[in-house]
């Protein structure tokens, strides 16, 4: 088979997980994925997708996810079987800080001779810290590096014949966005200047993944996250950057401005969000979630969008507000009008207004938050999806255990709406780097323990996610902030489970695994403080006693604060998609079977034409 020209590789968040002994908790409840986080970014679809529609062949390889489905994976025999002139690893979450530079060392000593290509937000901010590892040749920074990506990529094409140890010989300089090291080591950083002003030169094209299945025979690497092929839920995305300023959040107007150069928050056109959600919805039969919220936009864009929908869906969709809709009523209207079937959610983060407030949603009020939950059921949402979390800024112990309070007073206020679905998580396992709460950590009320890349990784492998933190709160201590963590969840689920929101036996399992998780971490602080010495003897019984937890540890971080499949929203397979995917696999056979006559891989790009990008 011929070479490819870029394998675009995710890894684990640890990388030997199999082999370690960590309480990872209620992490990532709240997400589709396990607390592996074998969901790989979207941007490995825009980019495997732009640069094919520019001839650059690209393979995605979730290996998170292979270790995780397949018991006996081995990872370095497959790693190494691998052959393509580039290697790409995101670094998009922080969690995955100990599994990335891990992948990458070694790919570098199975393929020393093939550059490696680090990309995404976490990746952006500790640019300078990650190239100086002798595993990274270069880095590209910002939220859109499909373009900068293709540059390094045709450079790479041309100039295979002098690679010295995987980097080129060449000057780079020309290249936007990238950190680079030279032949002689030195390092390079070029301006961080492309940052288009829209989101139309690229596409969110689940049709190109499908291709890759057929064109490698090989599904498993191409799976988004442990059971998505029975949950097969997909996102649109609307923007690059956002319009507001939480103050935890990484993703906020500060962060993309200070780390990523975007000035202003970067749309896709309603036109293209629309022709995206049709290709979805021909092959995939899931929930289709619209991240970030499209509001933002203005009152015109999100009127061409909803009403652009309508007659065209099939799918359940979900839009993410970040706050009550300022046209409230008539804008739930206007989406029941449109829409067949239709959910909302929204972070609320806390109950109360003060705290809400110093975290940078004081946009609105919980009397508000209550009133557009009222408007959206009484206009027909399918759900209503509402978060809070812990470990906000100005939140105290006891405002976390009045969430179960206030979760029975907003139940009854609706009547016990079984639509309505709350959830509470930590603010976990870490405080995002580059947010404005990590990057003024004392003014914001937060004691930092990791600021560089490599304390993060050291904090990836401790024992628990207590000890994981990169931070802690002056409100409240962390042992504060983990028991009242598991107790509002414990008050959630029984209010839940009490009328009817969820069956009793999801209930009461949720709350066996809450109560035993929560005797489990105190169980493994007796373990750290029996074998708390240093030699050598008690690091070896600290890792056996661990060891005999780590079964119980694997079944307590899963579901821990509520059952995951209360995330899910319904949906239904219908004739169209199997006669769509049907047709996708009968074209792309035939084309890939000509390209091989030929030696070359067949393009997998997609069908549309796109405008050429425009840079701010």
């Amino acid at each position: 088979m011929p070479t490819m020209d870029l394998t675009l590789i995710h890894a684990p968040a640890v990388y030997d997980f199999r082999e370690r002994s960590i309480m990872y908790g209620p992490v990532s409840d709240m997400v589709p994925s396990t607390p592996v986080f074998e969901m790989y970014p979207l941007g490995f679809t825009t980019i495997g997708e732009y640069l094919e529609r520019h001839n650059i062949h690209v393979r995605l390889y979730n290996l998170a996810g292979l270790m995780l489905y397949k018991k006996h994976f081995d990872v370095e025999r497959n790693l190494a079987a691998i052959d393509t002139r580039a290697f790409g690893i995101d670094l998009h979450w922080m969690p995955h800080c100990h599994g990335a530079i891990e992948v990458a060392r070694i790919l570098k000593r199975l393929h020393p001779r093939t550059p490696i290509i680090f990309g995404g937000l976490s990746a952006s901010i500790f640019h300078e810290e990650l190239i100086a590892y002798d595993c990274v040749d270069y880095v590209l920074r910002g939220d859109s590096t499909e373009e900068p990506f293709r540059r390094l990529m045709e450079r790479i094409k041309v100039e295979e014949a002098s690679w010295k140890v995987g980097v080129l010989g060449g000057d780079l300089s020309d290249i936007p966005n990238l950190t680079w090291k030279d032949k002689t080591g030195r390092i390079h950083v070029n301006p961080l200047d492309w940052v288009p002003s829209t989101m139309n030169a690229i596409s969110l094209d689940y049709a190109y993944p499908m291709k890759g299945v057929i064109r490698h025979r090989d599904m498993t690497s191409f799976l988004p996250f442990k059971g998505w092929l029975k949950y097969p839920v997909c996102a649109s995305l609307t923007s690059r950057g956002c319009n507001r300023n939480c103050l935890t959040c990484g993703g906020s107007n500060m962060a993309y401005r200070d780390h990523f150069g975007r000035a202003q928050t970067a749309w896709r056109d309603p036109g293209l969000l629309i022709r995206d959600i049709e290709t979805i919805q021909k092959h995939i039969w899931g929930p289709i979630f619209v991240l970030n919220d499209f509001l933002q936009a203005g009152e015109e864009y999100a009127r061409y969008f909803i009403m652009g929908l309508k007659g065209k869906l099939l799918n359940p969709i979900g839009f993410e507000f970040f706050g009550p809709p300022k046209q409230g009523k008539e804008l739930y209207q206007l989406l029941n009008d449109n829409l067949p079937q239709w959910s909302v959610e929204m972070s609320a983060e806390s109950h109360d207004d003060g705290v809400r407030t110093a975290f940078g949603k004081g946009h609105y009020t919980t009397a508000e938050l209550e009133q557009t939950i009222i408007d959206a059921l009484d206009a027909g949402a399918q759900r209503f999806d509402l978060y809070f979390m812990t470990g906000i800024p100005a939140q105290t112990c006891a405002s976390v255990l009045e969430t179960g309070a206030y979760v029975q007073h907003l139940y009854e206020r609706v009547n016990f709406d079984k639509r309505l679905t709350v959830f509470t998580s930590p603010m976990a396992p870490f405080l995002d780097v580059g947010s404005i709460a990590f990057d003024n950590s004392e003014k914001a009320g937060y004691k930092l323990l990791a600021r560089t890349l490599e304390e993060h990784r050291t904090r990836m492998v401790q024992p628990s996610w207590k000890h994981i933190m990169n931070y802690e709160s002056a409100w409240m201590t962390t042992d504060d902030m983990v028991a009242s963590t598991y107790q509002a969840a414990l008050d959630i689920n029984r209010i839940k489970g009490e009328h009817g929101v969820i069956a009793p036996n999801i209930a009461a399992a949720t709350h066996t695994r809450i109560t035993e998780a929560r005797e489990q971490m105190n169980r493994l602080d007796s373990v750290l403080l029996e074998h708390r010495g240093t030699s050598p003897a008690d690091s070896a019984a600290r890792t056996a006693a661990l060891a005999t937890l780590k079964q119980e540890f694997e079944r307590l971080s899963e579901s821990t604060v509520a059952e995951k499949t209360e995330l899910n929203w319904p949906h239904t397979m219908r004739p169209i998609h199997l006669t769509s995917n049907a047709k996708i696999w009968a074209q792309e056979l035939s084309r890939n079977a000509s390209a091989a006559l030929k030696g070359e891989w067949a393009s997998i790009g997609s069908d549309f034409n796109y405008p050429d990008q425009e840079n701010s």
